[in-house]
């Protein structure tokens, strides 16, 4: 029997996308990656915004279109706080955050299970991945969920659980040196609240980050999205005594305005934010930051919208990723007065596309003629691609799948970098 995976959403979807198709695979099932026919599809899917959500339910109605003899599976955040919205779609079978961990237990059965309050006795100390991933050369390890936080927009909290739940550190290490050995060469350690790793456990996160870089092996390390709040200098030292990893980090903003930041219930304000982009500067000058932004959020003004962007145009971020706000069903924020218009933010948004577009162009000028490490991943054409250390795209006319190639950075594109071999002599200047 064939079972087709669609993924939405964050690294721990990826993550657990990957711990049930090898749950699966070891109970005999044939597992594939995207839309291919198939007895099942099963839709791990994202609720972060109302577009995520419809997205899903677009896809839904193509599937039962498309293959009508095909059972539809949906879990995930969705599912554990939506599943009303997907009964309607007509899924097959939902399941929540706790039972897509034992999908193969369900997989025959048809209806709605979703415990609302799995995460109060939730432990993940079992989500571990020992054979079957999706990429061969990178690989996500998913070593905390659950979120403490308040933030007034977020229903994430609600489908994940507001406990933090912390895998022990010698399970996260022994996981990772299988991969190693595996010759997985980049690790990405992500979690749902990642800086609150260990938390009322003994142990944090800068503490795992040097077990980790401990591990014999050619491999590189990716922490995933971590808030401003949780970078301290315990971590900051970690990083930039290791070398194994990467000099970049993904640090939600949100917004660059200190009113809608305090209405957002962010935990941190403007100052706090750019202390956080100096020191990693210091460390290193191109250190890459990227970034989430929400625009449209109650109550913003254009003058918040400004601070924002004069956020963006002063921190240079490698990347942004610009969302608009959108409420969701028991948050504070669905309550809030002052709703920004629909049109008002798609225009902010188109704005903040466009000034984030030209900003991750000024940074990566500061990279031309800079040797990086870049982790081949795709050739096509003859043209080899894969991303460095700063997480930025290169295409180079050299290389092997799975190797790490050293090579020059020479020029700029929209998506990315070209470069060229470290050990190859080029003529002329680099093309700015």
């Amino acid at each position: 029997m064939r079972i087709s995976f669609i993924t939405y959403g964050c690294k721990l979807n990826q993550y657990e996308t990957e711990l049930m198709t090898e749950k699966l695979e070891n109970f005999g099932y044939v597992v594939v990656n995207g839309e291919v026919e198939s007895d099942i599809f099963v839709l791990n899917t994202c609720a972060v915004t109302s577009e995520a959500a419809r997205k899903v339910r677009q896809e839904i109605r193509k599937l039962r279109k498309k293959y009508p003899n095909s059972k539809i599976i949906a879990v995930g955040c969705y599912s554990q706080i939506g599943h009303e919205d997907l009964k309607k779609e007509g899924v097959d079978l939902i399941l929540g955050n706790k039972e897509k961990k034992n999908i193969h237990l369900f997989i025959d059965k048809t209806g709605v299970f979703a415990d609302a309050k799995y995460w109060l006795d939730d432990e993940i100390d079992g989500e571990i991945i020992t054979s079957s991933l999706a990429e061969r050369t990178r690989a996500f390890v998913k070593i905390e969920d659950g979120c403490d936080n308040v933030c007034t927009y977020c229903a994430i909290r609600f489908a994940r659980g507001m406990k933090i739940r912390s895998k022990p550190v010698d399970v996260v290490v022994n996981e990772v040196i299988r991969l190693v050995k595996k010759e997985y060469r980049e690790i990405v350690i992500t979690g749902l609240n990642l800086g609150k790793y260990g938390f009322g456990e003994g142990y944090n996160l800068p503490y795992l980050m040097k077990r980790l870089a401990k591990i014999k092996g050619d491999f590189r390390i990716r922490l995933s999205s971590i808030n401003p709040e949780d970078i301290n200098d315990e971590l900051i030292n970690v990083i930039v005594n290791e070398e194994k990893i990467c000099n970049h980090l993904h640090i939600p903003l949100q917004s660059g305005s200190e009113k809608i930041l305090e209405r957002m219930k962010r935990g941190y304000n403007q100052k706090k934010y750019f202390e956080v982009v100096e020191k990693l500067r210091n460390i290193d000058p191109t250190f890459s930051i990227t970034t989430d932004v929400i625009v449209g959020f109650p109550g913003e003004t254009e003058n918040d919208f400004e601070e924002t962007l004069k956020v963006v145009r002063e921190v240079k971020f490698s990347k942004v990723h610009g969302f608009r706000y959108s409420d969701r069903e028991g948050t504070a924020a669905s309550n809030f007065e002052n709703k920004v218009p629909g049109n008002i933010k798609k225009d902010r948004i188109v704005e903040l596309e466009k000034v984030s577009r030209k900003i991750s162009k000024e940074y990566k000028k500061m990279l031309l003629g800079k040797n990086v490490k870049v982790l081949i991943e795709g050739v096509k054409q003859g043209i080899y691609s894969g991303y460095d250390e700063y997480y930025i795209l290169h295409e180079t006319p050299y290389g092997a799948l799975g190797d790490f190639n050293s090579v020059i950075i020479q020029a700029i594109t929209d998506e990315g970098v070209i470069s060229t071999n470290a050990d190859r002599k080029v003529s002329g200047g680099y093309d700015k």
